[in-house]
């Protein structure tokens, strides 16, 4: 929404308190949300203002709890219930399905103004309405709003994974700066990113992004599983590691977008399945898997039957079907015996 002037700003803005700052803007002035927030507020706002007036003139006392239960029926069936309708049947793009979710999300911080305001006019402490006061009344259209923008974004990120098909699983050189379907993706999300971080509050895209990773960890090891996929060597699946790291120094880097350790922390993990299982995949003692305290503390994102399927893939270069004469004389590789019995015990349980 584009503001020209300082009374556009407070009337569109500072009337409804859902500034993120007390220091007014340059103007010419574009707010992260459309026209229809101030809009909204208005109405929400003439409401209270007539609900209280109708009670005073009835001559009732104490009539804040009428004014706030008709008030939160208004946000969370109309105003919500309108919202899911506008998601469910015309937000047919990303930039709309994030300009929506950033619309929830500055009518959340006006939903702490409506509460005040109908405790102002009805002569009720501020304390009394902060203690009355419920869950966010807009959580199923902001429910929708982040699925329907994290769809949206998986199915881009699923059209940029179709390059893993390009990988060469019995490569004689693992990449050394990934494959391309992961640049590809990470151009992508960097390019997102810095369109979303001038729209969306952090929290929002944080939780995008976390969806966003935790289905790209997937689909590495949804392409591991694939019956397309019959060998695979320590090169590729070093290569894979390459990938995953550079997925991680995206989520590393957006560090500074977060004010909580967690934040970060959770968005790292979003990568979970795919790391432990490269990383065990890649271990010199794949075995201690069984290991129950292992396990839980290194592997505890994997489903051992994936375990299973993908290990039996696995192939040294000295263990491919044609191997040289010169081969037959060497050691046996420990780490292929660990695996081996690893994939037994594993068949066993299952």
């Amino acid at each position: 929404m584009l503001m020209r002037k300082e009374y556009e700003y407070t009337m569109n803005v500072l009337a409804f308190h859902i500034q993120t700052s007390d220091i007014i803007p340059a103007f010419p002035y574009v707010a992260p949300f459309s026209s229809t927030v101030p809009d909204c507020c208005r109405i929400v706002r003439s409401f209270i203002e007539d609900s209280v007036s109708f009670m005073s003139y009835c001559g009732q006392m104490d009539f804040y709890d009428v004014v706030k239960k008709y008030l939160d029926q208004l946000l969370s069936e109309v105003l919500d219930g309108a919202l899911l309708k506008l998601i469910n049947s015309s937000v047919h793009g990303v930039s709309q399905a994030m300009q929506v979710a950033a619309n929830i999300a500055v009518l959340e911080r006006a939903c702490d103004f409506f509460s005040r305001h109908a405790a102002l006019l009805s002569g009720i402490p501020l304390r009394t309405a902060e203690r009355s006061r419920r869950q966010f009344p807009l959580n199923k259209s902001r429910d929708a709003a982040g699925d329907i923008l994290s769809g949206m974004l998986k199915t881009k990120v699923d059209g940029l994974m179709t390059l893993i098909e390009n990988v060469n699983w019995m490569t004689d050189e693992p990449s050394q700066a990934g494959n391309e379907y992961v640049n590809e993706i990470i151009i992508y999300l960097e390019t997102l990113v810095s369109t979303a971080q001038q729209i969306l509050p952090i929290q929002v895209l944080k939780r995008v992004l976390q969806d966003v990773l935790s289905h790209i960890s997937m689909k590495i090891v949804e392409a591991l599983l694939s019956d397309s996929v019959k060998r695979i060597n320590v090169n590729s699946i070093t290569g894979i590691d390459v990938d995953i790291q550079l997925l991680e120094s995206f989520a590393d880097n957006l560090s500074p977008l977060f004010s909580e350790e967690g934040d970060k922390i959770q968005l790292k993990n979003a990568l979970a399945e795919s790391r432990q299982l490269i990383n065990l995949l890649l271990s010199n003692h794949p075995e201690n898997y069984m290991n129950p305290v292992i396990r839980e503390r290194s592997y505890n994102a994997l489903d051992y039957r994936k375990v299973v399927k993908i290990s039996e893939k696995l192939r040294d270069p000295s263990d491919r079907l044609f191997g040289s004469f010169g081969n037959r004389g060497a050691k046996s590789n420990p780490k292929k015996k660990s695996l081996d019995a690893l994939i037994k015990i594993l068949k066993d349980v299952s």
